[in-house]
């Protein structure tokens, strides 16, 4: 599946995309520690809080749909997926 991440999360990453079977991650809540796994500390600082919850304030969307109207982390996978990670972004 496709993995892309924007904003603060591309930094993270240190790339905008990457490709990841749903062998590996059959669901969000494993891609999710795939990527913790893969790209470490940045990473893990954007999408976890320090007890280990996905943090509420990412979108994370599969093919344009956000997971919180899906199945949340729950939600399954494929290999033709786009998985989009999203930080929040302020301004004005």
């Amino acid at each position: 599946m496709r993995i892309r991440f924007f904003f603060f999360m591309k930094t993270a990453a240190g790339v905008d995309e990457v490709g990841i079977s749903a062998d590996v991650a059959p669901d969000i809540e494993t891609l999710v520690h795939v990527l913790v796994s893969r790209f470490g500390l940045p990473l893990k600082k954007e999408l976890l809080t320090e007890s280990g919850e996905l943090r509420r304030d990412i979108n994370i969307l599969v093919n344009g749909r956000n997971i919180e109207f899906i199945s949340g982390t729950a939600t399954g996978l494929d290999n033709d997926d786009t998985v989009s990670f999203l930080s929040a972004v302020a301004g004005g």
